[in-house]
């Protein structure tokens, strides 16, 4: 069984899903998955997003190599504790704030600095997906090949 195959084996059964409802969370026809694991072949890498998308907990370098923990935890995430802009009524309110009159000339630079930082940070997010998601359907191509 391909070793990323067999990893995602793992992960299913550690979350006591069957293989058909994390082959239709992802998009997957029915048996492909269960395909691949009976024959040891791997799956195409056009699912990689939506497993990613539909199990964020997943790690991807677990999933890849086999190296660190299957899980993504806070211990592994480096970002705050509570992430203001990803809850519906924090973000409503930082945006109220950031678009509320400046009293000083030092609260609107800082303010324009949140916004910076925001987008910023929003940026490299995409891009660690990316290259993240580019690397694992490189070894998943590579493994086809082989």
């Amino acid at each position: 069984m391909s070793s990323i195959v067999s990893r995602l084996h793992t992960y299913i059964k550690f979350r006591n899903l069957s293989i058909r409802k994390f082959e239709m969370a992802v998009g997957m026809s029915n048996g492909a998955l269960s395909k691949a694991i009976k024959n040891g072949t791997d799956i195409q890498t056009k699912y990689l997003d939506s497993i990613f998308s539909e199990f964020p907990e997943l790690n991807p370098g677990w999933l890849a190599s086999g190296q660190g923990e299957m899980l993504i935890n806070s211990s592994q995430v480096q970002e705050p504790a509570v992430n203001y802009l990803n809850t519906g009524q924090s973000q409503k309110k930082l945006l109220q704030v950031l678009a509320s009159p400046s009293q000083t000339e030092e609260e609107q630079i800082l303010k324009e600095e949140v916004l910076r930082l925001h987008q910023s940070l929003d940026e490299l997010r995409a891009v660690s997906d990316k290259n993240i998601l580019k690397a694992l359907k490189d070894i998943l191509k590579k493994q086809e090949d082989q």
